[in-house]
């Protein structure tokens, strides 16, 4: 299935790979380095998806001011401050003006129930940039599982935009995305 960047459809692809392989060994130490991977990489394309829309829509989420007092933003918001955005702009029905009001405990539960599997893939992939390694990693089906609702997560916020009257572009296979980066 195309995805909508080169990225998004090169990070699910490895996701991918690393389901097959897992499925396809039986070795049990191989199984949770794949696991990791596959968890991983599914949590990356939820991320990429969502750069790649604002990308697409021309939104800048990095001038979305800190507070009342400063229309400076965030200069790298993080995986789960880009999602509240994202929810924040094409879902909440009373908005927040400001990152201060809008990354509140509140926000976080409410995209928890949205889009199930998103807290367990942020999680995951924050304990591994921490150097810490998740107990998820530990269990086929967990993994499997957490891939399986990156996928709906990201279909879902394609479905939010298009009801939004967006038409954001899905084009990017990997095929291609990987001949575009051999080329370069």
């Amino acid at each position: 299935m195309p995805e909508g960047s080169k990225d998004a459809a090169i990070l699910i692809a490895t996701s991918y790979q690393a389901l097959y392989r897992a499925f396809k060994t039986n070795n049990k130490d191989m199984l949770f380095t794949n696991c990791t991977v596959l968890i991983l990489f599914a949590g990356f394309f939820v991320e990429a998806t969502l750069n790649y829309i604002f990308e697409f829509l021309n939104i800048d989420i990095k001038a979305f001011p800190r507070d009342e007092k400063s229309s400076e933003g965030i200069p790298y918001p993080g995986m789960q401050a880009k999602l509240a955005f994202f929810y924040n702009e094409f879902i909440k029905e009373s908005k927040s003006s400001n990152w201060r009001n809008l990354l509140k405990k509140s926000i976080y539960e409410e995209i928890s129930a949205m889009f199930p599997g998103f807290s367990d893939l942020h999680e995951f992939r924050n304990d591994i940039s921490h150097g810490r390694i998740n107990e998820a990693a530990k269990s086929f089906e967990t993994a499997i599982k957490l891939r399986e609702q990156a996928k709906d997560i990201v279909d879902h916020l394609y479905t939010i935009t298009t009801d939004k009257g967006y038409s954001v572009k899905r084009l990017e296979n990997y095929r291609d995305a990987i001949a575009s980066l051999n080329n370069h």
